[in-house]
């Protein structure tokens, strides 16, 4: 976080510098509002204020001073930066026929990668026990985090796991090779879309254990049944607080009621509160919805 920490105004570093930085999870930018930190110890205001032209700067910095305002580089919402972190920007956006075009910026959204070896310890004994597993979470739990050290000691331990990591927050690669450890058995497809990096995978590298960020459309679950109909499981993260907010989405609630994802561990604050089978899953959300 170092080198981010470089990309900042004066001001703006100093007062990062005064916090644990290991415990911060975003950097919320605002345009002519004060800045919000939030992490593990909860959420702090700085009494920076950056200007609408600020942010462009800050923005260009954290780049590389490679930024480009069009459909291609911002049409996402958000950029990969160096060391798997990821810049999520806001302001004013225009449909072109090329796609969405970021025309004025007026907020930034810095999400920072940790690593936390050992955290994955319990996922990777469950996974050993067979079957895909869900990791479940609010935005900001943790999910990726624990998805990466799972896949990290399981790869250390000789099983060969295919990642598919589409907005490269995972191994965080550069040109292809991965700049975060997910172990030395671990082939990573990076920056295209889940299902058909999960497609191939499954078709070129023989992998034991699949691995992607965020499942959520159908087309992911689809990708995921073809894996299982090979005998290959997938471990991923779904956001939901909830079994009811999990099961509201179709696909994934068509997974556990086949079996093909056989645990959901749901986290909050980094935290992993509890395990539950496929078939507890279901029963949960039929409690939460009475």
């Amino acid at each position: 976080m170092e080198w981010m920490i470089r990309c900042f105004p004066a001001p703006l570093r100093q007062e990062l510098l005064s916090l644990r930085l290991e415990m911060i999870s975003d950097i919320r930018l605002f345009a002519d509002r004060p800045c919000l930190i939030r992490g593990d110890g909860g959420e702090c205001v700085l009494s920076y204020i950056p200007a609408a032209d600020d942010l462009f700067e800050i923005a260009q910095a954290l780049c590389g001073r490679m930024l480009r305002l069009s459909p291609a580089a911002t049409g996402e919402g958000y950029i990969a930066l160096q060391g798997g972190h990821r810049m999520g920007l806001c302001g004013r956006v225009e449909q072109t026929g090329e796609g969405l075009l970021l025309r004025g910026l007026g907020s930034l959204c810095i999400r920072v990668a940790h690593q936390v070896p050992g955290c994955g310890r319990k996922l990777a004994e469950l996974l050993e026990q067979g079957g895909g597993l869900l990791i479940v979470g609010e935005p900001g739990s943790g999910k990726t985090t624990l998805l990466r050290d799972t896949v990290r000691l399981l790869s250390e331990a000789g099983r060969i796991v295919g990642l598919a990591d589409e907005r490269s927050e995972v191994a965080a690669c550069l040109d292809g090779v991965p700049q975060l450890d997910v172990g030395m058995r671990t082939h990573v497809v990076d920056g295209c879309r889940k299902a058909d990096g999960l497609r191939w995978l499954l078709r070129a590298m023989s992998p034991q254990l699949l691995a992607t960020d965020e499942l959520f459309g159908e087309a992911d679950c689809q990708a995921v049944r073809e894996a299982a109909a090979c005998g290959v499981p997938v471990l991923a993260t779904a956001h939901a607080g909830s079994a009811k907010e999990l099961c509201a989405r179709s696909g994934i609630r068509t997974l556990l009621m086949e079996g093909l994802v056989k645990r959901v561990v749901f986290l909050h604050r980094h935290k992993l509160i509890m395990t539950l089978m496929a078939k507890e899953t279901l029963e949960a959300a039929c409690w939460e919805r009475s």
